[in-house]
């Protein structure tokens, strides 16, 4: 008979993995909640969030409840960093981009909101103070848009739920307005983002597919209003479209 190889565990570490992934399911919890929802002692709790807390990894909010640091993001961005989606989109960035004023960029997921992981820009006298790393409101930003048209209603809500810096009363009219955002997308195959984040600032941006069909990411063009006025809209919009799907064929999507 084969002995099976003899599985390893550091119940420390097991703990923490846990309220990680708690902290990052619901958002925000509190040590009470934590406590009784992942059945962790108090004691063990407070340990635990006191040493992810000093590495970054969560952040104390003033209602006492933690959410995930930004030393969650800096892992996530080193493995976006090394992924192929970064060096496949790049050379349709600077393609989509050249000899014109806009800046494109790609973006991913992390926890609900998109995350720009490259940049590529054009020739424009203004540049955009933007960087990898830099997370955007999800309802507000092309490359959110985009990105959500991969999520389902019920995502969407609870994506909204967990918005930080959201006024709680029009958390549901907010979900109600990017699902209807989400539709145009799927029928046209582009977002618009029209001054909603920065005034004098438009974007357009258009999700990316992998191999199974599902949005893994996003890419947009960002310019100044003057520079993307909305009589443009439908033909920028094609053309950042026609980018995103010729990057998604390169990862191994094929258009049904």
């Amino acid at each position: 008979m084969v002995k099976s190889a003899k599985s390893y565990s550091v119940p420390a570490i097991e703990k923490a993995i846990t309220i990680l992934n708690g902290i990052s399911k619901n958002g925000k919890m509190n040590i009470n909640e934590i406590h009784s929802e992942l059945n962790i002692p108090k004691t063990t709790v407070f340990v635990i969030l006191n040493t992810l807390e000093r590495h970054s990894l969560i952040e104390k909010h003033d209602d006492g409840k933690y959410v995930l640091g930004h030393g969650v993001l800096y892992w996530g961005m080193n493995y976006y960093q090394q992924s192929d989606i970064k060096q496949v989109a790049r050379p349709h960035l600077e393609k989509l981009v050249a000899g014109t004023p806009f800046t494109a960029h790609l973006a991913v997921m992390v926890n609900y909101q998109p995350v720009y992981i490259d940049k590529s820009e054009g020739n424009g006298f203004v540049r955009f103070a933007t960087i990898a790393g830099q997370a955007l409101p999800l309802h507000l930003s092309g490359v959110g848009k985009a990105l959500a048209s991969g999520l389902t209603d019920e995502e969407i809500s609870e994506a909204m739920s967990k918005t930080p810096d959201l006024d709680d009363s029009k958390r549901d009219q907010l979900a109600d307005k990017l699902i209807e955002d989400v539709q145009f997308i799927r029928l046209h195959g582009y977002s618009i983002e029209d001054e909603q984040m920065e005034e004098g600032i438009r974007c357009i941006g258009a999700p990316i597919f992998g191999d199974n069909g599902r949005v893994i990411a996003s890419i947009s063009i960002t310019a100044l209003s003057k520079d993307l006025p909305a009589i443009k809209f439908q033909t920028i919009g094609e053309q950042v479209k026609e980018t995103a799907l010729r990057v998604s064929e390169e990862m191994g999507y094929q258009k049904r």
